[in-house]
């Protein structure tokens, strides 16, 4: 106490020009009209600016809760569409689920991290095991083909992406129906090269590649590029650079069919 009263004594005279400039201000505000305009309207905007502000963040703040929802939606809607299904008995036709089998299912993700500058560029999502995630699950966009998850934790997981150079995936010419290997050069995220097309093949440039579906981790038809050229490169139908939600998809039937293939190989050698 002793302190404060010692401090306003030593600045009393600036306390007291601050009172005076204070009433002075009131007076000038009190008897004229034009002041007290200009000062309703400097009022009215400072609140019109501060509402706009409030405004801006309140719908930033929604325009991430409506993009989680949609997010969820589209994992919805992913989990209803036939690809997702195989039929159990191909004499009906009637959609039921007793006569069908779930062969995909999607789970939503947020991508929380990524990278596109990189040789070995990666991808981290907000779900992991505890959502049900595991090492070599396809990831899409809304666009189309993303990557393949790489390592899960228990609530995040990282995904090895398309524009990465370990990255290579079945692909083929929807138009023709001939396959090869998607690859990345590292040179740039938009474009990739689709590899080893016999040379008779005609490729026309507007062609679509899409998953071919050999790989059990992608279902058959997901885009991959939106335009190509005669010396296959393809334009890559993902934008990694504005990417922020995928769906992770999970094969239901991938094991079987693996241990399948495994007992054919080996019953031919």
């Amino acid at each position: 106490m002793r302190n404060f009263v010692r401090f306003i004594v030593k600045y009393h005279i600036f306390f007291f020009f601050l009172a005076i400039q204070f009433f002075c201000f009131f007076l000038i505000y009190s008897n004229n009209r034009f002041h007290q305009a200009n000062f309703v309207n400097s009022s009215n905007r400072l609140i019109g600016t501060l509402f706009s502000w409030k405004s801006t963040l309140t719908e930033y703040i929604e325009l991430q809760r409506v993009n989680d929802e949609l997010s969820l939606e589209n994992e919805g809607l992913r989990n209803l569409i036939p690809e997702s299904f195989v039929n159990e008995n191909d004499q009906f036709v009637m959609i039921n689920d007793t006569l069908r089998e779930r062969k995909f299912r999607y789970k939503s993700a947020q991508i929380v991290n990524s990278s596109i500058n990189k040789q070995l560029n990666f991808i981290t999502i907000n779900k992991g095991s505890k959502e049900g995630l595991k090492p070599e699950m396809g990831v899409i966009g809304g666009d189309g083909l993303v990557g393949v998850v790489k390592d899960v934790s228990e609530h995040f997981s990282t995904v090895i992406p398309i524009i990465n150079q370990k990255f290579v995936a079945s692909a083929e010419l929807e138009r023709t129906g001939n396959f090869g290997l998607l690859k990345w050069d590292g040179s740039d995220y938009q474009y990739a090269n689709l590899i080893d097309v016999p040379r008779h093949v005609e490729v026309l440039a507007g062609d679509t590649i899409v998953t071919r579906g050999a790989s059990a981790i992608f279902p058959i038809g997901i885009p991959i590029e939106g335009s190509n050229f005669h010396e296959i490169t393809v334009m890559l139908s993902v934008d990694f650079n504005k990417l922020r939600y995928v769906d992770v998809i999970e094969n239901l039937l991938k094991e079987e069919q693996r241990e399948l293939e495994i007992m054919t190989e080996e019953n031919a050698e």
